[in-house]
Formats: structure tokens, sequence, C-alpha cells
């Protein structure tokens, strides 16, 4: 089972899972404005997707607590980004700067994406489409 609390004095939200730190967002609070820095995931939890209910629990309490959001953590921009209800927590004047750190971090995904098939493959799918005509 998994619990996140806010670790209010480190500044983090942290995420228990059987009742140990598996995970954890850094934030930091300045001028009405909490600023997502970074997850950090314990190795032996590594794959829980314990990044994104760790965001969304810290946009929950920028709402809740009524504070602007920047989200440096790419997890966060995906998020923040990835549903318009919390584009609303980042300042208008903020929003082009990190949506294009998001657009470049997503061209990046793909990239990597494709690497990972292998040119073998991609060659004998190509030759099977030609084949089948």
């Amino acid at each position: 089972m998994q619990v996140i609390r806010d670790n209010y004095g480190a500044s983090r939200f942290d995420a228990y899972v059987d009742g140990e730190v598996a995970a954890s967002l850094q934030y930091k609070i300045q001028d009405g404005e909490m600023w997502l820095l970074e997850i950090k995931e314990d190795r032996w939890h590594r794959g829980l997707g314990l990044g994104e209910p760790l965001v969304r629990r810290a946009l929950a309490e920028a709402h809740r607590r009524r504070l602007r959001v920047l989200p440096f953590c790419s997890e966060a921009r995906q998020q923040v980004f990835g549903h318009p209800v919390f584009l609303q927590l980042v300042p208008q004047e903020q929003r082009s700067r990190f949506h294009k750190s998001w657009a470049l971090e997503g061209k990046s995904r793909a990239a990597r994406r494709r690497r990972r098939v292998p040119a073998a493959a991609v060659r004998a799918s190509a030759g099977s489409k030609a084949g089948s005509r």
C-alpha cells in the first residue's frame, strides 16, 4: 500500500510503500510559488510509478494553498501539460518557458523509443510490407 505525505520540514513529498520512503518529490516554496524540483526514487522501488501520484499530490496542495507552480521536474511538466486543469497553476508568463522544455523532452522520448527498435526488425517489417503488395 502506498501513502503520500508532505514532509514539510524537509520540503518534499514522500511516497511510502510498506512503511518505507520509496520516492520523494523535492520542492521549494518562495514568493507564493511552489517550485517542483526533482523526484528521487529508492532503487528498490523504481518502476512502481510513484512519480505521478507524488506530483498530483503536490499540485493539489499548491492549489489548496493558492500557490503558483513552477514545474522544473520533468515528471511535473508532463503532468501539468498533459492535464489542462493543472496548467492553471502555472503563471501565464511562465507557461511557454516550461512548455518548450516539455515539448523537447517529448521529442527526446520519441527518439529513444525509435532507437530501441533493432534496425533488422525495421528492415524485415519493411520487406514484408513490400512483399504483400
